[in-house]
């Protein structure tokens, strides 16, 4: 009964640091940079491409 009065005691405590952590440390979102280019390949590529395919 002990083991178990125990567990559930530190059960707790992490239940309480967690959500003590989780409310200070949310913060403002930081604004998004770089991400995903387009792709633009040299059109002389592209044109090489099509006239293979014929």
């Amino acid at each position: 009964m002990n083991f178990i009065r125990r567990v559930l005691m530190v059960l707790g405590i992490a239940g309480i640091a967690g959500a003590i952590l989780r409310i200070r440390g949310k913060s403002e979102p930081s604004t998004q940079r770089g991400g995903w280019r387009p792709l633009n390949p040299p059109t002389d590529l592209l044109e090489e491409q099509i006239s293979s395919q014929k």
